[in-house]
């Protein structure tokens, strides 16, 4: 199959090839109208146009590198690897079919460093399921017009845009009208933000709602005798539930794509969307709106 070039996007949208040129190597400093601007983009995307990266560096000093940082744990529980995995692998299918190269580093959890952002010339950047403490580091080494994403993680600061599952949503679906014999049972986050965000959609006592870091802190919520429904997050930690039979009806809420894993008398909360292809959206949206700072919209939930 013949390769898709500029000239040939240029001729179906009736432009020079140097528009075609400036749109794509998102060059800021011409004035193309908004509607040839999507026009071309639309174009590139139906024709699979796959730039050459080294030419658009020469020609705007950009790398075509996105990093995705995640931190690095010792006991990382075999649930969040999983989710994690998943995440990168569908995120990189995406960034390489739009012509970008993905640089894939862990942060060290005790000392992470961020020197990278400013090393590599990294033109976005994803951080996975970050430590709240790592912002302060983020902040410091921040170069602006780099898109910032969280991604499992939550702050009150507009440098940084977050891309989370609709967890209200879903525990609304979850929650059934009489909570008096409910537990919710989730897995353990870095951010405190998002799980505070978590505890405050479910109207429960904290005697009621267990984080779960590891297979051990199921116990204490499998001996409470007064529980007859457990909700869960998190589908691997749902069938360890599961296969203890302890609760009278479990719900679990699916946050790693792997409903199938779970029995049929599980009732099953699904998210439609596609983590991965919402974050890789908003990418490519800020990297085309150097003003994103001052947008109202600083947290994306994933329904």
């Amino acid at each position: 199959m013949k390769k898709t070039t500029m000239k040939d996007i240029a001729i179906r949208a009736n432009v020079s090839v140097a528009t075609v040129s400036y749109v794509l190597n998102r060059v800021d400093n011409q004035t193309i109208p908004e509607k040839t601007r999507r026009q071309i983009l639309q174009l590139a995307d139906e024709l699979h146009y796959i730039p050459n990266l080294a030419a658009r560096s020469l020609a705007n000093q950009k790398t075509g590198l996105v990093g995705v940082l995640v931190h690095r744990s010792r006991q990382l529980p075999y649930w969040k690897l999983h989710a994690q995995l998943a995440f990168i692998h569908t995120l990189e299918q995406r960034l390489t079919a739009a012509g970008y190269h993905t640089l894939l580093y862990s942060l060290d959890t005790g000392n992470p460093s961020l020197d990278i952002i400013v090393e590599r010339k990294l033109e976005a950047v994803f951080l996975i399921d970050a430590q709240d403490a790592s912002f302060y580091s983020i902040s410091r080494h921040f170069v602006e017009g780099i898109p910032l994403i969280l991604i499992d993680s939550m702050i009150e600061d507009k440098l940084f845009k977050q891309v989370v599952f609709n967890y209200r949503s879903a525990l609304e679906k979850a929650l059934p009208g009489d909570l008096s014999q409910v537990c919710l049972i989730m897995e353990s986050f870095n951010n405190s933000l998002l799980t505070r965000y978590i505890r405050s959609c479910v109207p429960l006592p904290d005697d009621a709602v267990f984080e779960i870091r590891e297979l051990q802190d199921l116990f204490p919520a499998m001996a409470h005798h007064r529980f007859k429904q457990a909700i869960v997050i998190n589908e691997f930690i749902g069938s360890y539930v599961e296969k203890s039979g302890d609760f009278e009806h479990l719900t679990v809420i699916c946050t790693c794509n792997s409903p199938e894993m779970l029995g049929e008398r599980v009732e099953k909360i699904l998210f439609q969307g596609d983590k991965a292809e919402v974050a890789f959206e908003l990418m490519q949206e800020l990297l085309y709106h150097s003003d994103y700072s001052e947008q109202e919209n600083n947290c994306y939930y994933v329904d």
